[in-house]
């Protein structure tokens, strides 16, 4: 049964350069938990629903995180509106794009606000220092302004990690590929590319292509998970 809880607003936090993508934490309600990697229903009122992924880990006691692409759209500007006398409707968690316990090699790729659910993954990663297997970021986006929780990703205490930035202007951003993640990029950064499981995260169009790049160069159906991110509204 999915829960509802009631949750007050706490702090806006900028996760990019340009302020194109803002996280906005809230209270953590009594008895609220989650895997990393779930996503909520959240309820701004006055019809302004939208299911966002839970970028904070469930280690993070102290608050529940949305992070959101600011489009200017009525949801949006609803986030921005918010002060700490605001309580809104979340609704969840829902979701199983997950990571379970194996010695595989992981290879996360996110396009823009995908980020989301992969850095609750990686956070949630980094608490427990449990991680059997290595793991790899592939982090697509248009250039180095556009890049959230860049600090954060890079320097992430984790014993065999690597964040590979792939952009469409790669300037100013040291080893980065240029345009978009693609199949030779997985063969030339993960050592054993049939051995890993993959977790793929964005835009619709985005992970269709990557899945279509990865069953190319002959990795099984079965070790790709997808999360589609319906709309950036």
């Amino acid at each position: 049964m999915t829960m509802a809880y009631q949750t007050q607003f706490v702090e806006r936090l900028e996760r990019t350069p340009t302020s194109t993508a803002v996280s906005y934490r809230f209270k953590r309600p009594p008895g609220f938990d989650f895997t990393a990697g779930q996503y909520m229903v959240v309820d701004l009122g006055e019809e302004r629903i939208h299911p966002l992924s839970l970028s904070d880990c469930p280690e993070e006691s102290r608050f529940i995180e949305f992070t959101k692409r600011m489009t200017g759209s009525p949801f949006c500007q609803r986030l921005e509106e918010l002060t700490t006398a605001d309580t809104i409707t979340v609704k969840g968690p829902s979701g199983k794009f997950c990571v379970e316990e194996s010695d595989a090699p992981l290879v996360l790729m996110a396009g823009g606000i995908g980020i989301t659910p992969l850095r609750s993954i990686l956070k949630s990663q980094e608490k427990k220092r449990t991680t059997a297997g290595s793991i790899i970021l592939l982090y697509g986006n248009k250039n180095q302004e556009d890049i959230a929780f860049r600090e954060e990703l890079e320097n992430l205490q984790l014993a065999d990690y690597r964040l590979v930035h792939v952009l469409d202007d790669p300037a100013g951003v040291e080893n980065a590929y240029q345009g978009f993640i693609r199949g030779e990029i997985v063969a030339e950064e993960v050592a054993n590319p049939t051995k890993a499981l993959y977790m793929i995260s964005g835009p619709t169009g985005m992970v269709e292509a990557i899945k279509k790049n990865l069953l190319k160069i002959n990795i099984d159906e079965e070790r790709i998970r997808t999360d589609v991110f319906l709309g950036y509204d």
